[in-house]
């Protein structure tokens, strides 16, 4: 074989140096996207507190839900119209009631998660399954749709509860006052 004089190639140093370069912005890459992920997961998570703040502070202030327009007051949000129009007539401020295509309406429903019961909840609906999972985790100690604060019950709320899906998203409902 003949080598001609000045033809210069790589070197293996000079390989390995490129492929751990490469590994590094590969090692980033997909750490700043579990990152991204966990921020998308926590928004989710922090959804129901961010609503709670102005809706308690209203109740500990006026001693009934915002929205609960009853006479005499039954301790039932009517319509999420009805308790924001409640919170800016007491100047409270809220926060928007979308996030990241995730939208939240608060309301009183009879016959929550298919229970004889009228309840105010939160209906978060647009959430990912693997999202869903991780809030109820948050609230309850445990995955499970059928339990605790937050629940699988339908597109309403109102079907029997039952354990999340395996893929999709869904609609979370978040029992939202005092009797949970």
């Amino acid at each position: 074989m003949k080598i001609i004089r000045g033809q210069k190639g790589f070197t293996l140093i000079e390989l390995a140096i490129v492929l751990v370069i490469i590994g590094i912005i590969l090692g980033a890459v997909l750490k700043g996207q579990d990152l991204i992920e966990g921020a998308k997961v926590k928004k989710i998570i922090n959804f129901p507190s961010k609503w709670e703040v102005p809706v308690w502070t209203f109740y500990d202030k006026r001693g009934y839900f915002p929205g609960d327009t009853d006479a005499p007051r039954d301790g039932i949000i009517n319509t999420f119209t009805a308790l924001k129009t409640s919170l800016d007539d007491a100047k409270l401020s809220y926060p928007a009631d979308t996030e990241a295509d995730v939208t939240m309406n608060i309301v009183g429903l009879a016959t929550v998660c298919g229970s004889a019961a009228t309840r105010n909840v939160m209906l978060i609906t647009n959430v990912a399954v693997d999202y869903a999972s991780q809030l109820d985790l948050a609230f309850d100690g445990v995955a499970d749709g059928t339990k605790g604060r937050v629940q699988y019950c339908g597109v309403a709320g109102t079907s029997a509860a039952a354990a999340w899906p395996a893929s999709g998203t869904v609609t979370v409902t978040y029992l939202f006052d005092k009797k949970y």
